[in-house]
């Protein structure tokens, strides 16, 4: 999921400032990523295989006008993974912690589809959206509702938005690994935001947003995986954008902080320069730092001796800081416009800023996309 994010925004987190004008044009667009994780270092793997995920992702998206007052966007992905991954997490007869992996033979696909209609009016916006995604052990269904208001001459935009999804899972191998058989989640997220036009070249954006879990949240792949049956999430996300019109450029600047009931702090700061070159090319260069801290119910090392009540080995739940970069290039040719990604994605204890526990287990990645949109 977060992987998707990445490569298209996703409704709901952060709305950013729009014309209240619906398409006047249809474009369809497709993009195709390459995520290739590192293999976990030898000295960490106590059994299994070393590999990690490879994932292929395809994208689809489609906006098109709907009479006069309204817009239809279509968003769908297609993800194919394979590879190993953390089973569980030990210490060593000489103290060291160890990873178990699973063998190289998880084999997963991934289908998503997304669809929003949007209602534009004199002073704003709103917008109904449904969601399905698919996988052969999980099953999720969404919706949300999201609107916008000018004030000030459309200086200043408010926005909001609710959306829920209900999510079943039927893990694999079940009877093999003693693992849960069926169980399912829910989620509730609001969100609100304000944004700001400064002036001509310069522009804020403020927003708040608030999730709720209920239901197993524990990864049944993980051995000795319990987690809390609730989880709140609140994400305080802040933009700013300035246009530099003697150098043509156009500078971004992100801040987040993150706080939820499982324990975790965080903090990510983006900061990305959009260069254009003439009408038709445009090269942008990006840095992202993030911080996190540990769940309280993080361990670095499975005791299968004592076990506690809540406990997880997993890695995305430990202390660790990450430091990626980026470049973009676009390029235009009259209706059709190209786009290509790298990003390079390094983690790594001592980058965080938070005490806690950390793992051995931390991914570093190489992301790459190429995509094509044609509008007409």
């Amino acid at each position: 999921m977060a992987l998707t994010a990445s490569a298209l925004a996703l409704p709901g987190i952060s709305v950013p400032a729009k014309a209240d004008t619906p398409p006047t044009e249809s474009s369809i667009g497709y993009r195709i990523s390459s995520y290739k994780e590192d293999k976990l270092p030898e000295k960490f793997l106590l059994t299994g295989s070393p590999e990690r995920y490879d994932i292929t992702i395809h994208q689809f998206q489609l906006v098109t006008p709907v009479g006069e007052n309204y817009g239809l966007t279509l968003n769908s992905s297609y993800e194919s993974m394979s590879g190993a991954s953390p089973w569980y997490a030990i210490r060593s007869f000489d103290g060291e912690k160890s990873i178990v992996m699973s063998g190289a033979t998880i084999h997963e696909q991934r289908r998503d589809y997304n669809l929003t209609m949007r209602r534009y009016h004199d002073n704003g916006n709103y917008a109904i959206s449904l969601g399905t995604s698919k996988e052969n052990d999980y099953d999720s269904w969404s919706g949300g509702f999201d609107m916008s208001r000018n004030f000030n001459d459309n200086q200043a935009t408010l926005s909001g938005g609710i959306s829920m999804s209900n999510d079943d899972i039927n893990p694999t191998d079940a009877a093999l690994f003693n693992r849960v058989m069926d169980e399912s989640k829910r989620t509730a997220s609001g969100f609100f935001s304000v944004s700001q036009i400064i002036n001509q070249n310069s522009f804020f954006q403020s927003s708040l947003n608030v999730t709720r879990h209920n239901g197993f949240l524990t990864d049944p792949y993980k051995l000795g995986d319990r987690r809390p049956e609730s989880k709140t999430q609140i994400a305080w996300s802040n933009a700013y954008r300035r246009f530099f019109t003697s150098l043509d450029a156009a500078m971004h600047l992100d801040l987040r902080l993150y706080d939820d009931s499982f324990g975790i702090n965080s903090v990510t700061l983006d900061a990305s320069w959009y260069q254009n070159y003439g009408d038709n090319w445009q090269i942008t260069p990006s840095i992202r730092y993030y911080s996190q801290s540990a769940a309280d119910f993080f361990t670095p090392a499975n005791d299968f001796s004592s076990p506690a009540l809540l406990n997880s080995s997993d890695y995305r739940l430990a202390a660790y800081g990450a430091v990626s970069g980026g470049l973009q290039l676009l390029t235009r040719l009259d209706n059709l416009t190209l786009t290509f990604v790298l990003e390079r994605y390094v983690t790594d204890d001592g980058y965080s800023i938070y005490g806690g526990y950390s793992s051995p287990a931390l991914v570093n990645f190489t992301r790459m996309s190429l995509g094509v949109s044609y509008t007409f």
